[in-house]
């Protein structure tokens, strides 16, 4: 796989330079066009008891504001580009989410950054993506300013998602200095390791300069066991396979994407 398109999401209630620097030097690194992006909703707006058809007018402001903040977005974008860099702007009046993946159809990685919580229709929900977009996510931590990825920890498990997460991340882990695949403890150690031994060897054919090492869960948790080991290892980027169980029940009952996601301290590649 090569990275020939990057998308960056942008909260349209406020530009964050952070993510721009962190998608701008991933995209001179893959030498990647850069699209930039923003998509919401107006705010739900009812006529009221008296049925006075107020609704409209007050539809047609939040439509004009938002007009007026994609607008402002797109010149903070533009005036955050070097010079030579290829760059287009995308915009969608559209739930967020929804407006991402269909504009995903035609990009190799989406960038997100961590953001503030605004609800579902002003706010990408990086699950949702993460789960549909078919193409692989990487959620920036928060205060990044760059995604470095010269040291990198694998969360491995033998599933399809962590196969395809390890495929897409090619470039970032082709490019590593130093990668480390952890395979958490289940109970079967000898099955953990010979599919981490598949696992490196694999990576090995590819160049990939890989360790590994199959470590105790932490506290019972996946994603506490992982962010011990990428602060041990001093890495800022993790690669995950995401939603191996449904996501209902990783709502439901916890689940490694879910703990992931919740923590927003490092930089999270993830692909489904």
């Amino acid at each position: 796989m090569e990275i020939r398109r990057i998308l960056v999401s942008f909260d349209p209630d406020g530009f964050s330079a952070d993510l721009a620097q962190c998608a701008i030097q991933l995209a001179q690194r893959f030498q990647a066009e850069l699209v930039g992006f923003a998509a919401a909703m107006p705010w739900p707006v009812t006529a009221g008891l008296d049925y006075t058809g107020a609704a409209a007018p007050v539809y047609a402001e939040q439509l004009a504001d938002l007009e007026r903040r994609f607008t402002a977005l797109e010149g903070q974008f533009r005036a955050s580009l070097p010079a030579g860099l290829k760059a287009v702007w995308r915009q969608m009046v559209e739930v967020p989410e929804r407006g991402l993946i269909a504009t995903g159809r035609s990009i190799d990685l989406v960038l997100l950054g961590p953001g503030p919580d605004h609800g579902l229709i002003r706010q990408v929900d990086p699950g949702s993506v993460v789960l549909s977009l078919g193409r692989p996510v990487l959620i920036t931590g928060t205060g990044a300013k760059e995604v470095a990825a010269d040291r990198i920890v694998v969360g491995w498990k033998d599933t399809r998602e962590a196969r395809r997460a390890v495929v897409d991340a090619l470039p970032f882990l082709k490019s590593a200095s130093s990668v480390m695949v952890c395979a958490v403890e289940e109970g079967d150690f000898a099955a953990a390791k010979l599919s981490l031994q598949d696992a490196l060897e694999w990576m090995k054919s590819h160049g990939i300069n890989a360790t590994g090492d199959i470590v105790p869960k932490e506290n019972d948790e996946f994603a506490a066991t992982l962010e011990k080991a990428r602060i041990d290892f001093r890495a800022d980027l993790t690669v995950t396979g995401a939603y191996g169980h449904s996501r209902m029940r990783e709502w439901l009952l916890g689940g490694m994407t879910r703990e992931l996601l919740e923590l927003p301290t490092s930089n999270r590649f993830m692909a489904n």
